[in-house]
């Protein structure tokens, strides 16, 4: 009986303390049981894990020999985020993104690139990014709390729902001051000297020329409706966008409830006006402006003239210069 007695009283205690410990976890915000769940992960998966004051785990870390990151430069990032499951949410590496059946035909793979003192990173990945040298390697993992934004610039931070921890896999590939001069102005001239036999620029940024030429009695005036065919591709050869079928069946971008006739387009004299009649980027709006009936025409420009910083996801990442080839129906 005695023995009994004593063990009714221990499974009491346990019992107590069990309910006192409950109830110290249930007036946890959201933020301290995410990172008590982190904490507990990080112990068991990856003991000895460096923990900085923001409570950011580098679980593995190369520097990379490289350029140094700048609170202003532009990085060249590739990148894998899984859940601490092992989960992958999101990824830029092709051969990764053919294994778990997501890659597309209209997508650039390799790297994005992002500024990383806009408030567009999260704190997290920012924090690590500061660490690394061009040609680094890390491994980080971190809580929601490392994973808010201020401004949302960039497709990848506004797409991930951060409610939960992140593992983020980064590499730095490249690392710049200034984008537009250190990267896009560059590509586009190399571009031009490899396909169109080192042609200029008519404006900072923009290249233009005709493939085939119309007589000027066959000019457009303001306000008529015309119609145009396009190819849109990245500087890589990757096609992003058509309203040609069989261009479309040929680089494998084909979508079946997509409907492939003739863009309708207001032509207008202005820049402005024709970019609010018609909802097109600058670029291709500059391009048609300096056409005729029947014409067909290249540009290439660079991407303030396109997307810009943000994109245009999933297919245009950020800071990309665009080609278009452009033909005007004939009136």
């Amino acid at each position: 009986m005695l023995r009994y007695g004593l063990l009714l009283l221990t499974l009491a205690i346990v019992g107590m303390l069990s309910l006192i410990s409950c109830a110290k976890e249930v007036g946890e915000t959201n933020e301290q049981m995410q990172a008590r769940v982190l904490d507990s992960w990080i112990k068991v998966k990856h003991p000895g894990s460096e923990k900085t004051p923001s409570g950011l785990y580098i679980i593995d870390f190369s520097e990379g020999n490289g350029r140094n990151v700048t609170d202003s430069s532009y990085v060249f990032v590739k990148y894998t985020v899984k859940e601490l499951s092992g989960n992958i949410l999101a990824t830029n590496d092709r051969a990764l993104s053919e294994q778990l059946g997501q890659f597309a035909h209209s997508r650039h793979y390799g790297y994005n690139i992002w500024r990383v003192d806009q408030d567009a990173l999260y704190a997290g990945v920012e924090e690590i990014l500061k660490r690394m040298r061009v040609g680094g390697r890390a491994t980080v993992a971190f809580t929601p709390a490392l994973a808010t934004v201020s401004v949302s610039l960039y497709s990848l931070f506004s797409s991930l729902e951060s409610t939960a921890p992140f593992i983020f896999e980064l590499e730095l590939v490249d690392c710049v001051n200034d984008i537009y001069t250190d990267y896009e102005e560059p590509m586009l001239k190399l571009y031009s000297e490899k396909y169109y036999g080192g042609l200029d620029t008519i404006k900072r940024g923009f290249y233009f020329a005709k493939i085939k030429e119309a007589p000027a009695a066959d000019s457009i005036v303001a306000d008529a409706q015309i119609k145009i065919r396009y190819i849109g591709h990245m500087l890589d050869g990757v096609v992003f966008d058509t309203n040609i079928q069989d261009t479309a069946k040929r680089y494998r971008i084909y979508d079946s409830e997509k409907s492939y006739e003739a863009m309708d387009i207001t032509f207008k004299s202005n820049i402005a006006d024709f970019k609010k009649s018609n909802s097109i980027i600058e670029g291709f709006a500059e391009a048609i402006m300096r056409m005729r009936y029947g014409e067909k025409a290249v540009a290439f420009f660079w991407s303030q003239a396109g997307y810009g910083a943000g994109g245009s996801s999933p297919s245009i990442p950020e800071y990309t210069p665009l080609c278009f080839v452009i033909e005007v129906k004939e009136k």
